[in-house]
Protein backbone atom coordinates (compact mmCIF):
# COMPACT_ATOMS: atom_id res chain seq x y z
CA UNK A 1 0.00 0.00 0.00
CA UNK A 2 1.29 3.47 -0.85
CA UNK A 3 2.08 5.91 1.92
CA UNK A 4 -0.58 8.54 2.53
CA UNK A 5 0.91 12.05 2.27
CA UNK A 6 0.69 13.76 5.68
CA UNK A 7 -1.12 16.84 4.36
CA UNK A 8 -3.79 14.65 2.73
CA UNK A 9 -4.30 12.74 5.98
CA UNK A 10 -4.71 16.00 7.90
CA UNK A 11 -7.23 17.43 5.44
CA UNK A 12 -9.19 14.18 5.24
CA UNK A 13 -9.28 13.99 9.04
CA UNK A 14 -10.71 17.51 9.23
CA UNK A 15 -13.41 16.67 6.66
CA UNK A 16 -14.26 13.22 8.04
CA UNK A 17 -16.99 14.24 10.55
CA UNK A 18 -19.10 15.67 7.70
CA UNK A 19 -19.08 12.33 5.85
CA UNK A 20 -19.63 9.77 8.62
CA UNK A 21 -22.66 7.65 7.62
CA UNK A 22 -25.78 7.83 9.78
CA UNK A 23 -26.19 4.06 9.38
CA UNK A 24 -24.11 2.58 12.21
CA UNK A 25 -23.75 -0.72 10.30
CA UNK A 26 -21.61 0.91 7.58
CA UNK A 27 -17.95 -0.06 7.90
CA UNK A 28 -16.42 1.70 4.88
CA UNK A 29 -16.45 5.28 3.71
CA UNK A 30 -15.07 7.01 0.62
CA UNK A 31 -15.13 10.70 -0.28
CA UNK A 32 -13.28 13.14 -2.55
CA UNK A 33 -11.93 16.63 -2.00
CA UNK A 34 -9.89 19.15 -3.96
CA UNK A 35 -6.70 20.83 -2.78
CA UNK A 36 -5.96 24.19 -4.41
CA UNK A 37 -5.23 24.82 -7.11
CA UNK A 38 -6.46 21.65 -8.82
CA UNK A 39 -5.51 18.35 -7.17
CA UNK A 40 -8.43 16.07 -6.32
CA UNK A 41 -8.03 13.15 -3.92
CA UNK A 42 -10.25 10.18 -3.10
CA UNK A 43 -9.79 8.83 0.44
CA UNK A 44 -10.98 5.55 1.93
CA UNK A 45 -11.79 4.89 5.57
CA UNK A 46 -12.57 1.68 7.44
CA UNK A 47 -14.46 1.58 10.73
CA UNK A 48 -13.30 -0.55 13.65
CA UNK A 49 -14.47 -0.81 17.24
CA UNK A 50 -12.05 0.19 19.99
CA UNK A 51 -13.31 -0.30 23.54
CA UNK A 52 -16.88 -0.24 22.21
CA UNK A 53 -16.43 3.00 20.30
CA UNK A 54 -16.44 3.43 16.51
CA UNK A 55 -13.09 4.57 15.15
CA UNK A 56 -12.68 5.54 11.49
CA UNK A 57 -9.18 4.84 10.17
CA UNK A 58 -7.77 6.27 6.94
CA UNK A 59 -6.70 3.23 4.91
CA UNK A 60 -5.98 4.67 1.48
CA UNK A 61 -5.96 7.61 -0.88
CA UNK A 62 -5.42 8.28 -4.54
CA UNK A 63 -5.15 11.35 -6.70
CA UNK A 64 -7.92 11.37 -9.29
CA UNK A 65 -8.36 13.22 -12.57
CA UNK A 66 -10.72 16.15 -12.19
CA UNK A 67 -12.03 15.81 -15.74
Amino acid sequence: MATIPPHIGLIAGQLLPKFIPKNENETTLTFQFTVAPSSTYRVNYHKTQVKGKAVWQLVGCEEVDAD
